[in-house]
């Protein structure tokens, strides 16, 4: 048996705590409008096609960012990044986003 296991087995939930930002530092970038308010993002949300599933926060490289997890029409789910300042989408990932773009073709139709 390999002895790292048991060792990455007590260090990962550190790093994955050390990921998420506090609750200190989250009220820290809203009142220095390092980051809209929650309402605002789901505003921007209503816009988007498909269900909302999870929206986070996180600090990317002293960057604040958004990050919605979507469900589109196909079931795939789209991630969208916004920077946290100024809500401009900065990235959308997932499977298949030219169904995002493009209307369903009919069966039939050329």
């Amino acid at each position: 048996m390999n002895r790292a296991y048991p060792l990455l087995a007590c260090l990962l939930p550190c790093a994955l705590q050390a990921q998420a930002p506090s609750e200190q530092a989250l009220q820290r970038a809203l009142s220095e409008g390092k980051a809209r308010p929650f309402n605002e993002v789901m505003q921007e949300a209503k816009s988007l096609p498909g269900e909302l599933l999870k929206v986070d926060l996180l600090e990317e490289k002293g960057r604040w960012i958004y990050e919605l997890k979507l469900l589109d029409r196909t079931q795939n789910v789209i991630k969208v990044g916004y920077r946290a300042d100024n809500l401009r989408m900065i990235y959308l990932k997932g499977h298949h986003l030219e169904h995002l773009f493009h209307p369903p073709v009919a069966a039939g139709t050329p």
